[in-house]
């Protein structure tokens, strides 16, 4: 993270007077700001917001102006978007596999389109919600994202004629393609490959019958971590030449940014509560952990959180190895974090970019509670 970034978090941090830690400090003029800086650098492409990635309901009533609806992955989400009288026709249905039973209740709440990547898909949805529109997500590259997806979700595009037509005598409508290039990604000509694919299919699809009217390119925007190999600013430059090169200025283009949109307007407050020497190895324990909210690191091994700490070393910095509260030797957020050498128990640490994918997974293991989150910014 960034001395000016540190900076502008301590001082929130000095000013919220929160003393009991962990926490998360979430400032919702951040989250505002990452969708009007989306919207300048890609005017093209609208904006579903990734409810999976932060369901905090102050960040989704802060986006309600800025983006054109929500992206969900289950009824649970549904459900909260109708508690905060969200409307059913911004929502679209992106996960490619769903339960029967999340199909149904979502279709007779009003959400009338919903991704789809086979044949048995097409039957639960035939079913469940006759009559709606679907749009086919095709597996592309996930090369350089640090979370890919393409081996779970996505069908071939050789196959995606066949599916649409089986799509259609289901008596549903396909209007849409969609795809996504993995979680954190990080090599922005992934998105060149994948929209010229997207192109070819809409020509195709076009061309036998299927009136195309949206692309969904899904997720994937890189957000601001400690070893960001490319930026939110490369991604753009390539995706706005792909479309204007490979997509009809007649369809519709949005995606489903989450991480992007959330991950940097949060930081998790912590505490040292242990300092131990093993076998030559410095090991810092704080009081929250994996478990709590920060399970990226079980998902990918080199995975780093920025992190800063508001104590100024007497000496130099050395290397620690990070973990968590609880009595699960995984409970480890990284093995490498350079921090000031003398740092001990009862000294703060601050785990940036902690905004996205980290409270949505947090557990009461071992009997320890999530942290509490606190706001500042719009009004709060």
């Amino acid at each position: 993270m960034q001395e000016r970034e540190e900076k502008g978090w301590l001082k929130r941090i000095r000013d919220a007077g929160i003393a009991d830690t962990p926490y998360l400090l979430t400032d919702l003029d951040l989250v505002v700001h990452k969708a009007k800086e989306f919207k300048r650098l890609m005017p093209r492409v609208g904006i579903y917001y990734a409810v999976k990635s932060n369901n905090d309901p102050n960040i989704i009533k802060a986006l309600q102006d800025l983006v054109d609806g929500y992206d969900i992955a289950s009824l649970g989400e549904f459900r909260q978007l109708r508690k905060l009288r969200i409307s059913p026709d911004r929502v679209m249905y992106s996960n490619p596999v769903k339960v029967p039973s999340h199909i149904a209740e979502t279709f007779q709440g009003g959400v009338s389109h919903y991704a789809i990547d086979s044949v048995v898909e097409v039957e639960k949805i035939k079913h469940s919600a006759p009559g709606a529109t679907v749009y086919i997500r095709v597996k592309v590259s996930d090369y350089g994202s640090k979370f890919p997806l393409s081996g779970k979700f996505g069908i071939d595009a050789m196959h995606a004629l066949a599916l649409a037509s089986a799509a259609q005598d289901a008596g549903l409508h396909v209007r849409g393609i969609t795809f996504h290039v993995g979680s954190q990604s990080e090599n922005p000509q992934v998105w060149d490959a994948a929209i010229n694919m997207a192109g070819e299919l809409i020509a195709q699809l076009t061309k036998a019958g299927f009136g195309i009217e949206f692309l969904d390119m899904g997720g994937g925007f890189p957000a601001n971590y400690e070893d960001l190999a490319s930026t939110i600013e490369d991604a753009a430059k390539v995706i706005n030449a792909a479309l204007d090169a490979y997509v009809p200025s007649t369809v519709r283009v949005f995606a489903e940014p989450g991480r992007y949109l959330s991950a940097n307007s949060s930081v998790m407050a912590a505490t040292v509560i242990g300092r131990e020497n093993r076998a030559g190895v410095e090991w810092l324990y704080l009081d929250v952990g994996v478990f709590q909210g920060l399970m990226e690191p079980l998902e990918m091994s080199d995975w780093k959180y920025p992190i800063f700490t508001e104590k100024h070393s007497r000496g130099y910095k050395k290397s620690f190895v990070l973990t968590g509260p609880t009595c699960d030797a995984y409970d480890t957020l990284g093995l490498d974090y350079t921090l000031p050498s003398d740092i001990n128990v009862g000294d703060k640490l601050y785990i940036g970019a902690t905004g996205a994918y980290s409270l949505v997974y947090a557990s009461h293991f071992n009997g320890f509670e999530p942290p509490k989150t606190y706001y500042v910014g719009q009004d709060v």
